[in-house]
């Protein structure tokens, strides 16, 4: 298995607008690190705004210069199921520009960021141990519509995306639409693609108490397109190198080769203040994991 790390983690927001060669200095970070390979991350800004024809041509050549593949193009744009049709139309031409990305980086896979439950006005991010925690849905919210949405505007973007040569995998957070494998195996039978499947994240697993093998063994190796290797305590850290949470990698892994699963598997730590240092950590520990 190759070990790939995060763009996104090199910076104090993932969602930075990248400028003039900082992916490329990231890239160069990355490799120094010894990782396989590299993920990047597109939003709507950048996507209209950096990621030109001549940029993409030169971020790929200076990766391929490093011997540094791109495994796949984070699409942070969660507009999934908004019954709004201007809103879908929207969605799905940002997502044609971010295959093109994928397609132009040589990536294999878009990763789509997951909506919650369309109207769902969930309690604010870090908030008190005291503060209650739901979606708050609107009293008319009907999950079966909206999951038809979801699952419908996704098949279009699968579509779109086997037009570029590349795959459309969901991330599947803890409080989206589709946030359990129970949910996840429902959408593979839903959307029935062939370039379809799930990212796999072990921290939002870890988040909701869900055992990884398990969900491992429920999807298998065809289905998990990608992995994200993010590690949580289960209680206040939910974004940790691998090694230094309560996920058994060594499971993990197990479960995956049992499963036939035979792609990467990227390193993913956010908001830190030292990214060098909890990347290596990470890296460390599922190397250790994999002998």
């Amino acid at each position: 298995m190759k070990i790939y790390s995060v763009a996104w983690g090199w910076t104090p927001t993932p969602e930075d607008m990248p400028e003039g060669d900082s992916l490329m200095r990231i890239a160069d970070s990355v490799k120094a690190l010894g990782f396989d390979g590299i993920d990047f991350l597109a939003t709507r800004e950048s996507l209209d705004e950096f990621f030109t024809d001549e940029r993409i041509s030169a971020l790929r050549l200076h990766c391929e210069g490093l011997s540094l593949p791109v495994g796949g193009v984070a699409f942070q744009s969660d507009d999934w199921n908004n019954p709004c049709p201007e809103a879908t139309k929207a969605q799905l031409d940002y997502f044609a520009k971010c295959a093109r990305l994928a397609a132009g980086l040589g990536a294999r896979n878009v990763s789509c960021i997951l909506p919650r439950p369309f109207g769902a006005r969930p309690t604010r991010r870090n908030a008190s141990p005291s503060e209650k925690i739901g979606n708050h849905l609107p009293a008319d919210y009907n999950y079966k519509l909206d999951w038809a949405r979801f699952t419908d505007t996704i098949g279009k973007a699968c579509d779109i995306a086997a037009g570029e040569g590349v795959n459309a995998v969901l991330e599947c957070f803890p409080g989206s639409i589709c946030a359990t494998p129970e949910a996840m195996t429902r959408a593979v039978s839903d959307i029935d693609r062939l370039n379809f499947g799930i990212q796999l994240d072990t921290a939002h697993l870890m988040n909701q108490r869900i055992d990884i093998e398990t969900a491992i063994f429920m999807l298998g190796g065809t289905v998990i397109k990608h992995v994200h290797f993010k590690d949580s305590d289960g209680m206040t850290r939910q974004n940790l190198p691998a090694g230094w949470g309560l996920v058994d990698y060594r499971a993990v892994l197990s479960a995956l080769k049992a499963v036939g699963y035979t792609g990467n598997a990227s390193i993913e730590v956010e908001f830190t203040d030292d990214p060098a240092r909890y990347m290596k950590e990470g890296l460390r520990h599922i190397r250790e994991c994999l002998i």
